[in-house]
């Protein structure tokens, strides 16, 4: 729907595999109540268990059991303290199914999906607005010359930190891919360089409608390598579950785009040919296995979201160079540099793509790419 020079465009995000947006808080054994019998976890509201304490007496008790590191499991404190099932609804906030946690032997700590202010979860605008804005990256840096660019990133100085190494030219690639609305000084006509001229200021998606917490689960961590076999981590997610949807709204400054030479259309290409290159660039180097779920988008284009979803997902090495062999390796080099324990030293050489991990999770038995949906524009 178009108001002048706004065009308006509801999309609906269906998750092809879990999706992890972190809340930046991970809580532990004595933060949640899991009842591995049932399959469920219990998340405690605060305010609510503190006043439900105190008016059992036990809120001394509570304090101590926080205090000693023996006493790890919450339910257990609950139970020696004659609080049962019946009593969780005056404290509990929500409750979600374990997934394979229920059957993990190491399951401590759980890292909490994003919230809205009314405690329910629901995929940001921004995190949607990030993927856009990678893959528009990925197609507009197959205009022009970039060969100073590359110059730049391959010459950078790896003797400097982790932080700073390759912050400059990064960027500067990114100014010189987005600055690009020509809006210029009315006082001295010059362009300005600056975020004024960001041609992502015509894009604005909206957070999602709150999700129902029935769409949360827990999954574990497997990085999979080349030849199929799987590495397990105990590290557990909360996510939403596969075939979850979720609904935003996409709001296009048409006059703006236009400046650049994008529509709504192009956006759309831009998405499609930067899944086609994140197959043929790294996904189609790691060997399936026969416990893969089956899933592609069937209306609209694949698009990688959230936490835990690989590094080449969010970033435009693969797509810089022309030969992908150029990419390799200074993908390796990267690699080697933020994770010197990891052995990417043989990413080129030996695994042939860098980084060497394909990010996965477990969901009812099956594996899953991490952070897959479905991005469809009704």
């Amino acid at each position: 729907m178009k108001y002048g020079h706004l065009e308006r465009l509801n999309i609906t995000l269906r998750a092809l595999g879990p999706v992890f947006i972190g809340s930046g808080e991970s809580l532990n054994k004595k933060e949640y109540i899991f009842d591995a019998r049932k399959g469920l976890i219990y998340f405690p509201d605060l305010p609510r268990l503190v006043t439900f304490l105190k008016s059992r007496s036990l809120l001394p008790k509570y304090e101590d059991y926080l205090y000693q590191q023996r006493h790890n499991d919450f339910r257990v404190f609950l139970r020696e303290n004659g609080i049962g099932e019946a009593d969780y609804p005056s404290f509990i906030s929500y409750s979600i199914e374990a997934g394979e946690a229920a059957r993990a032997a190491n399951f401590r700590e759980v890292l909490t999906f994003i919230k809205d202010p009314a405690g329910y979860p629901y995929i940001p605008g921004s995190s949607v607005k990030g993927a856009v804005r990678t893959a528009l990256a990925a197609m507009l840096i197959k205009e022009g010359r970039w060969d100073s660019s590359r110059r730049e990133i391959t010459g950078a100085d790896s003797s400097v930190n982790v932080r700073k190494f390759l912050a400059r030219e990064a960027d500067r690639l990114e100014k010189r891919i987005f600055y690009r609305l020509g809006i210029r000084d009315p006082r001295e006509g010059g362009e300005i360089y600056s975020p004024v001229n960001d041609l992502m200021r015509g894009v604005s998606i909206s957070d999602s409608a709150p999700l129902s917490f029935e769409t949360l689960t827990l999954t574990g961590k497997y990085d999979r390598k080349p030849d199929g076999t799987v590495n397990n981590l105990p590290i557990f997610r909360e996510v939403i579950k596969p075939g979850s949807e979720a609904r935003l709204t996409v709001t296009l400054d048409t006059a703006m785009l236009a400046n650049a030479g994008l529509n709504a259309k192009s956006i759309e290409a831009a998405l499609h040919s930067f899944a086609d290159e994140h197959y043929a660039n790294f996904e189609q180097c790691f060997a399936e296995t026969p416990d893969d779920a089956t899933v592609s988008a069937q209306q609209g284009v694949d698009i990688i979201l959230g936490g835990g979803a690989g590094y080449v997902s969010k970033t435009l090495v693969y797509n810089l160079f022309p030969q992908r062999e150029q990419a390799l390796d200074l993908a390796a080099k990267i690699m080697a540099k933020q994770f010197p324990r990891h052995g990417h030293g043989k990413d080129a050489a030996v695994y042939k793509v860098s980084p060497h991990t394909l990010k996965t999770a477990m969901y009812a038995g099956q594996y899953y790419q991490m952070g897959r949906c479905e991005l469809i524009v009704e």
